[in-house]
């Protein structure tokens, strides 16, 4: 039965190597491995070669766990549960072999987990350039041998997608971005990764997908200066509200026509000349709510400016956006030397946490560790609960979101939501801190 053992052992160990080198493939350093590879070391090249075709190299090493897995069951169970059964007749009797299953199961189960997975994938995040430069020219042979398989296997796969309108180039067994984030967060966990720096790559593995209404400044709050408004006027504006940059309208916040830097108006008043806006007022885009930051933010990068106005369906002004407001979404909150955080929300002993409407139910997700629903129509607290209850609800409403938060109002008008108290699930809590900046 030793010998048995060892030959389980082995294949278990083999499925490691898989399980470990589609990690390591996947996770190495690209400017290692290019720098490698035009030194012609063998395993970067090796690892290079897989990386331009990783649906082949992902499908051989997903063909490859299957197989080896299937064979260490079936081997487990037909020679090793034979050959312990003997020894556990005397205590079992007749049920010595389903007992004999039972521990080869556990044991399969056991090796496989711990030797197959969990040992192997933690080598691969922690040395993962060795770990796939060692590994890369027997995978690359490998994934060239199996090819004639990868394609039958393909089109078998397909005749029976077919019958439900689908089909498969194995693409999908590329990671998924929440595959991506859990080995960014383990690599925190165990220090090859700082981390800030892991929750920064975190953020930014969502950063495409995220709508520019989601981190606007609403028109509620936007501050801006008339295009005909007088010097004193201007001067009363830029000091009293701070900002470096303010937009500039004609008529109404519909009509935004650009913005204006404080140092230019500033500079204009030290020199004691008359403040005409149109003279220093720079240009702005317009973008429309549903556009994705990341676009938003190679635009703004393209032409140089540092606002973008929001606009809704009918043209009108939803809110504003800055370089910073884009940036925050990646690296948190970025307070100036004058800068005072807003306290925003803030916690309560019960574990519940008290939120103005305005406030972005994706910074609410962020705090409490809900999964509050966000669409256009909610991206604030005060929108998402209008959309739930299809009307302004009245002072003491209580709401359940679909991930069974209670959302209670607090105050409100017959137009607006001004507070809410979010009551989350007990799973959902954590250790939190007493108050939030906006």
């Amino acid at each position: 039965m030793l010998t048995e053992l060892l030959i389980l052992l082995a294949l278990v160990i083999v499925n490691g190597l898989f399980a470990g080198a589609e990690i390591a493939v996947l996770t190495a350093a690209k400017g290692t491995v290019q720098q490698r590879a035009a030194a012609n070391h063998r395993g970067a090249l090796a690892v290079h070669a897989l990386r331009e075709q990783p649906e082949r190299f992902l499908a051989t090493v997903q063909i490859g766990i299957t197989v080896i897995g299937a064979a260490a069951a079936a081997f487990g169970g037909a020679s090793i549960a034979r050959d312990l059964t003997p020894h556990l007749e005397g205590a079992f009797g007749d049920s010595a072999h389903e007992v004999a299953m039972v521990i080869v199961v556990a044991i399969v189960a056991f090796l496989s987990l711990v030797l197959g997975e969990l040992v192997p994938k933690s080598l691969a995040l922690r040395y993962s350039n060795r770990y796939a430069f060692l590994i890369g020219r027997p995978l690359l042979g490998l994934s060239r041998i199996m090819r004639p398989l990868v394609w039958f296997l393909t089109g078998c796969s397909n005749v029976v997608l077919k019958l439900f309108g689908d089909k498969t180039s194995f693409t999908e067994a590329r990671m998924s971005r929440e595959e991506l984030r859990e080995l960014v967060q383990e690599a925190a966990k165990t220090g090859s990764v700082d981390t800030k720096s892991s929750e920064i790559a975190a953020r930014a593995l969502g950063f495409g997908e995220v709508m520019v209404a989601e981190v606007m400044v609403r028109r509620d709050r936007i501050v801006a200066i008339r295009r005909e408004a007088p010097p004193h006027e201007i001067q009363h504006v830029l000091l009293q509200e701070g900002h470096s940059r303010m937009p500039i309208f004609e008529g109404d916040l519909d009509r935004v026509v650009g913005y204006v830097v404080a140092r230019d108006v500033l500079a204009l008043a030290w020199e004691q000349s008359l403040i005409a806006l149109d003279d220093i007022m720079r240009p702005l885009i317009n973008v429309p709510l549903t556009a994705r930051i990341g676009s938003v933010l190679r635009e703004m990068q393209a032409r140089r400016v540092q606002i973008a106005i929001v606009i809704d369906e009918h043209g009108g002004t939803a809110g504003l956006v800055t370089i910073e407001d884009l940036l925050e979404e990646l690296v948190g909150d970025i307070f100036g030397e004058n800068d005072l955080p807003e306290q925003t929300l803030r916690m309560d002993a019960d574990g519940s946490a008290l939120v103005p409407g305005w406030f972005p139910t994706r910074k609410v997700n962020r705090a409490l560790h809900t999964t509050l629903p966000i669409a256009r129509e909610s991206t604030t607290i005060a929108g998402l609960c209008m959309a739930l209850a299809l009307t302004v609800p009245p002072v003491g409403t209580k709401l359940v979101a679909p991930d069974g938060t209670v959302l209670e109002i607090v105050d409100a008008s017959p137009r607006r939501v001004r507070m809410v108290r979010v009551h989350r699930r007990e799973e959902d809590r954590a250790p939190d801190i007493a108050t939030v900046p906006a």
